[in-house]
C-alpha cells in the first residue's frame, strides 16, 4: 500500500477544517457499470495498493415499483401493478404517483424504515471497519426522489401548481430518513452520504426561490438531525450548483461532491465557499479519465488539488462519478496514485 489509511480522527479534522496533513480519499474506487466485468481481478489487485480512508456502506433502500427484499411492501410505489405506467429517466423508471388525487394512498403506503433486513449489509460491514471513519447512506434525497415519484416533467410543473403536495411528501420523506439516520447512528457511523442532482450544465434545475421555499427547510431539518446524532452530512449533486451553495451552507452541509468539471469552477468555488464548507472534489470521469493519457490524468489530479487544497483541510478526493469501462486501467492507477501521494 502506497500509504497507510488515515485515522478516524484525521478524517474528522480534515472535514471540519481543523488541519490536515493528508487528503482523505473516498469514492475514488467508484466503479461504473461494466468496469469490473472488463478488467476483473486486475482492477481489484491494482486498486488494493491504494488506501481507503473512509469506509462506505449503503443500506438496502426501498425499491421504486418493486421491493429488493422479500417483503413486497418495501418500495416507494403504492400500486400492485405498474406495467402500464409512464416511464422517465430514459425509460428506466416508472412514474409512481401520476395523479395527485391519489396522494393519500401513496402516503399511507410508505415503506417501513424499520424494515429488519434493510441493514443486513451494513451490520455485516462493521467488523472490518478497524476504527476508521464509516460513512453510510443512500441515493436520492428530495429533488431526485420527487422526480422518481412524479417524473421530471410533472415535477417541473408541480413547483408552481402543487407546491403544498410536494411539501407533504417532503415531510414524510424527512420522517423516514430520520429513522434511517438513527439506525446508522446506533451502529456508530460517522457520516451520512446522500444525493440530489440539483443542477444542470448551466445552473440549478429549479429557481433559487423554489429551492428556498421547498427544499431549504427540508435540508435544514435533515442536516440538523444528522448533526444531533453526531455525524457529518455528505451530498453528491451533479451540475452547476453555484447559486444554491449559500443555501446548502446555511443548512449546515458538511461536504459537497463533486464540483462537476465543466459545470462549476473549482478555483471560484474554493475562493467563495472554501472557508464555509468542505469539498469532496471529483476527478473528471467524462473526458479526462477515458480520453487522456496517464500523464494528463496525473496533471489533472494535481491541478484539482492545487485549486482546492488548504492546510486547514476542507478537501477530500474521489471520482466525479462512476468510472466507466472505456477508461484505460493505467489511467485509473495514475489517478489513484496521484491522489494518494500528491501533497
Amino acid at each position: 500500500m502506497v500509504r497507510e489509511p488515515m485515522t478516524k480522527a484525521q478524517v474528522k479534522a480534515a472535514i471540519e477544517r481543523r488541519g490536515s496533513e493528508k487528503i482523505p480519499l473516498v469514492l475514488h474506487k467508484w466503479w461504473g457499470q461494466g468496469l469490473q466485468e472488463k478488467y476483473g481481478d486486475r482492477l481489484e489487485k491494482m486498486a488494493a495498493k491504494f488506501p481507503e480512508d473512509i469506509l462506505t456502506t449503503m443500506y438496502t433502500a426501498p425499491g421504486e415499483d418493486a421491493s429488493p427484499l422479500p417483503d413486497q411492501s418495501y418500495r416507494w410505489g403504492y400500486k400492485d401493478d405498474y406495467s402500464q405506467a409512464a416511464t422517465h429517466s430514459i425509460g428506466e423508471s416508472k412514474v409512481l404517483l401520476p395523479d395527485w388525487s391519489e396522494l393519500q394512498q401513496f402516503l399511507d403506503d410508505f415503506p417501513d424504515p424499520q424494515q429488519p433486513q434493510a441493514f443486513d449489509l451494513v451490520e455485516g460491514s462493521l467488523p472490518p471497519a478497524d476504527g476508521r471513519y464509516r460513512l453510510g447512506g443512500w441515493w436520492r434525497l428530495y429533488h431526485e426522489r420527487f422526480w422518481g415519484i412524479r417524473g421530471m416533467e410533472n415535477l417541473m410543473l408541480d413547483y408552481y401548481d402543487h407546491m403544498d403536495n410536494l411539501k407533504r411528501v417532503g415531510r414524510h420523506l424527512l420522517d423516514f430518513y430520520k429513522v434511517i439516520v438513527d439506525r446508522y447512528a446506533g451502529l456508530g457511523f460517522d457520516g451520512i452520504f446522500t444525493s440530489d442532482d440539483l443542477g444542470h450544465q448551466y445552473g440549478p434545475m429549479m429557481s433559487p426561490a423554489v429551492f428556498e421555499e421547498l427544499y431549504f427547510p427540508l435540508y435544514k431539518d435533515f442536516i440538523d438531525h444528522v448533526h444531533r446524532r453526531g455525524m457529518h452530512v455528505f451530498l453528491h449533486s451533479c451540475g452547476d450548483n453555484t447559486l444554491l451553495m449559500p443555501y446548502l451552507i446555511e443548512a449546515g452541509l458538511d461536504v459537497f461532491h463533486p464540483i462537476q468539471t465543466g459545470c462549476m469552477d473549482e478555483k471560484a468555488a474554493a475562493a467563495e465557499f472554501g472557508d464555509q464548507i468542505s469539498f469532496l472534489a471529483g476527478v473528471d470521469v467524462q473526458h479526462l479519465l477515458p480520453e487522456g493519457n496517464a500523464d494528463e490524468v496525473r496533471a489533472g489530479v494535481r491541478g484539482l488539488i492545487d485549486a482546492l487544497y488548504k492546510p486547514m483541510g476542507g478537501l477530500l478526493l474521489g471520482a466525479g462519478n462512476g468510472i466507466m469501462p472505456d477508461t484505460p486501467l493505467e489511467n485509473i492507477e495514475a489517478m489513484l496514485e496521484e491522489m494518494s501521494l500528491y501533497k
